[in-house]
């Protein structure tokens, strides 16, 4: 804008001049009125130096002003005039008061209208503002406008040139979404079902629709030891081609492969040594466009588009082969990989349905339970059944020490929901049979390539036979040690028992031969012959009952069955007993039956045992007296007791009394109290008879034994008199 303007007369000065200039009017105003000329009026009255103050502009200072003159003025007009002399007239002095008033209705009238006339001004400089920004505003679109109708010109002609492209483009696309739908189509057609050669052949078909010329060509080459072979082939013709195989070594797909990249010839004359697939007829290729085709990283073969003229490849032509060629490298891994599970999945089906243990496969949420063959036929199920979870635990409940497993305990449940694993645990199952089994346990999660648990197999070993098998091993084991511990036992009391006799034989033997020498010791020859008949006969009898044992221990004990009354018997040992008793001091009871009761076993040994236990009670038994009993069993059995009012045995002695020279109350080994076999040779017989011996004691109480036979004697059946 130029300084010249209107808008720029108009425009306000600056604030503080305006405030200087009052501030000099009034102190010249009130020098003048009240100093200089205070009693005389002048010509030049308040309204020239207001009216300069419009000059700036500015209504603060005006009005600054107007109030410095109306103080002056009441000052000049309303005090020093009324201070005069009171002879003064009246009259002059309202005149003086009046003219004051109008001297300040003066100065706020012209106040008033400059106060107007700035107030317009400020209006005018607003409105001049805003039209030199509307002015700037227009002047400025007008620019936008020329430059916009310049652009819009340009814009123009780049949408001419666009269309144009978009046009070429268009062509390209719709190239392309055919060469896309026909990969498309091509992608889905390629599936695991189809064998290698399938894959090649539609790989082959797809080349022939995209290269779309009959003067192109298509192949894919195997790398066969050192030949390169034709697995398929398109577009060379009803005749085929000439040479299914070319040498490596003249080969431009070996080359390719030795390479590893895309290669291409435009004339195949420049490379006379070079040989390709040529057709039997027609024209011969020209030109050759091939890369390689890998599975796993290996290279195998090549994929190759053919030409009978000489041709320049771009680099769409490339990218498509390179592209068909990747999928082809991925259909024919996919294949090979899914030929690999398919192998392994029946070898492991193999194995599972062969496997002598039992499997059980399921799911993470294991709602889907598999068994294998073995599994299937230790839980009497058909053969592939799937089963549930909660089947599963309730059909076939499991324990631990004892106590039943919980859902979430369970081996396989455990390994599928909190990815343990178990090893070698032993749980006891209960099968829908009723039969109980021990199967050893082992179970581990099933996890995808990221980790995650996909589910769970568990193997169990039915172990129960092995079980059993261990637990009699471990009984034979006992038993062993327990028979070494009775045999050394056993020496030691025989090698003692039998050195004793054999002392006083010798002892009395060496007595009778210095006797016999000594006429005046001949008395004493009958009473030493005595003692050493006695003595022979203690170990005659303690060699019998030692071969004895050994003889029912090797299990050689001859059984001389014969029909006999059983009370016939018992009265026999009565008689036999009878004054040993008596010697004692003791009473011999033997409550006899009335019947007969005919028993078929063998007598001598049945005697040997009563004698035996008889014996042995009366032998303890210091006063009271020997109680003996029979009757026979509902099951043909017949039970003899032989009860005593003896010392009795100890809880803890009755499971050794049975044992070999095992003697509570004889620790010197004394022969007047045995020698320790009765009771183990009485066992022997009784189970070498199909019996059974049982012991009912207590010390202070006396003892009674059990000895319980088959009878398998026919009894005979009352028959009454025919009436006559």
């Amino acid at each position: 804008m130029s300084v010249g303007s209107p808008i720029a007369s108009t425009r306000r000065p600056a604030i503080w001049p305006a405030f200087a200039v009052s501030a000099a009017l009034i102190a010249s105003m009130a020098l003048l009125r009240l100093v200089i000329a205070a009693r005389f009026p002048l010509p030049i009255g308040y309204g020239v130096p207001i009216a300069l103050m419009a000059l700036f502009r500015s209504r603060r200072a005006l009005w600054v002003t107007t109030a410095g003159f109306v103080v002056l003025a009441v000052v000049k007009f309303f005090i020093l005039l009324p201070e005069e002399p009171r002879s003064v007239h009246i009259s002059a002095q309202a005149y003086d008061y009046l003219e004051g008033l109008l001297v300040v209705f003066d100065l706020l009238l012209v106040s008033l209208i400059i106060d107007v006339w700035i107030r317009s001004q400020r209006g005018l400089v607003t409105q001049n503002t805003r039209l030199e920004s509307a002015n700037a505003e227009l002047a400025a679109r007008e620019e936008e406008i020329a430059r916009q109708n310049e652009e819009l010109q340009s814009q123009t002609e780049e949408l001419e040139r666009q269309s144009e492209e978009l046009r070429v483009t268009n062509e390209e696309l719709a190239h392309r979404e055919k060469v896309l739908e026909i990969l498309l189509s091509l992608s889905r057609s390629l599936n695991t079902e189809l064998s290698a050669d399938e894959i090649m052949g539609r790989i082959c078909q797809t080349l022939g629709l995209l290269i779309n010329g009959p003067t192109a060509a298509a192949a894919i080459l195997e790398r066969r030891g050192d030949k390169m072979v034709v697995r398929c082939h398109h577009g060379f013709g009803s005749d085929g081609l000439l040479d299914q195989s070319i040498t490596s070594e003249q080969s431009f797909g070996a080359l390719i492969l030795s390479r590893g990249r895309t290669g291409y010839i435009e004339d195949l004359s420049v490379r006379p040594d070079l040989r390709v697939p040529q057709p039997k007829a027609g024209e011969p290729i020209a030109a050759i466009l091939a890369t390689p085709l890998r599975v796993r990283g290996v290279p195998i073969g090549s994929l190759e588009v053919y030409s009978r003229h000489k041709t320049s490849w771009n680099q769409e032509q490339v990218a498509l082969l390179e592209s068909l060629a990747a999928q082809t490298s991925v259909s024919l891994e996919a294949a090979q990989l899914f030929e690999t599970v398919s192998q392994e999945r029946n070898r492991f089906e193999a194995v599972l349905r062969t496997a002598p243990v039992g499997i059980a496969v399921c799911n993470s949420e294991c709602s889907d339970v598999r068994l294998n063959l073995a599994a299937a036929a230790l839980l009497n199920l058909p053969a592939d059944r799937v089963i549930a979870r909660e089947s599963l635990v309730n059909d076939w409940p499991a324990f631990r020490n004892g106590h039943r497993l919980q859902t979430d305990d369970y081996p396989l449940i455990r390994a599928a929901r909190l990815g343990e694993e178990i090893h070698g645990e032993e749980l006891e199952n209960v099968l829908t049979t009723g039969r109980r089994i021990i199967c050893l346990t082992y179970a581990r999660p099933i996890r995808d390539g990221e980790g995650r648990i996909q589910g769970a197999v568990c193997i169990f070993v039915d172990i129960t036979a092995q079980n059993e098998l261990q637990r009699e091993l471990d009984t034979r084991r006992r038993e062993a040690e327990e028979a070494s511990v009775r045999k050394t036992r056993f020496l030691a009391a025989v090698s003692h028992d039998i050195r004793t006799p054999a002392n006083a034989i010798s002892l009395l033997a060496e007595l009778i031969r210095r006797t016999a020498s000594t006429p005046a010791l001949s008395d004493d020859v009958p009473e030493l012959a005595q003692e050493l008949h006695r003595s022979a006969s203690s170990l005659v009898n303690l060699l019998s009952d030692v071969l004895d044992v050994a003889r029912f221990d090797s299990n050689k004990v001859d059984l001389q069955e014969s029909e006999f009354s059983l009370a016939g018997l018992l009265a026999d040992e009565q008689k036999q007993l009878l004054p040993l008793a008596r010697e004692k001091g003791l009473s011999l009871e033997f409550n006899i039956p009335s019947d007969p009761m005919p028993v078929r076993t063998d007598r001598i040994k049945l005697s040997r045992i009563l004698g035996n236990l008889v014996g042995n009670a009366i032998k303890f038994t210091e006063s009271g007296g020997v109680k003996v009993d029979a009757h026979r069993n509902g099951n043909n059995t017949i039970m003899v007791t032989v009860a005593d009012t003896g010392v009795g045995i100890a809880g803890e002695a009755i499971p050794y009394i049975f044992d070999e020279f095992f003697q509570l109350r004889n620790p010197e080994r004394d022969r007047a109290k045995g020698s320790g076999l009765g009771l183990a040779i009485c066992k022997r017989l009784v189970d070498a008879m199909g019996g059974q011996i049982d012991v009912a004691s207590a010390p202070g109480q006396g003892s009674t034994f059990s000895v319980t036979l088959p009878a398998f004697a026919t009894v005979p059946t009352f028959v009454p008199p025919a009436p006559n």
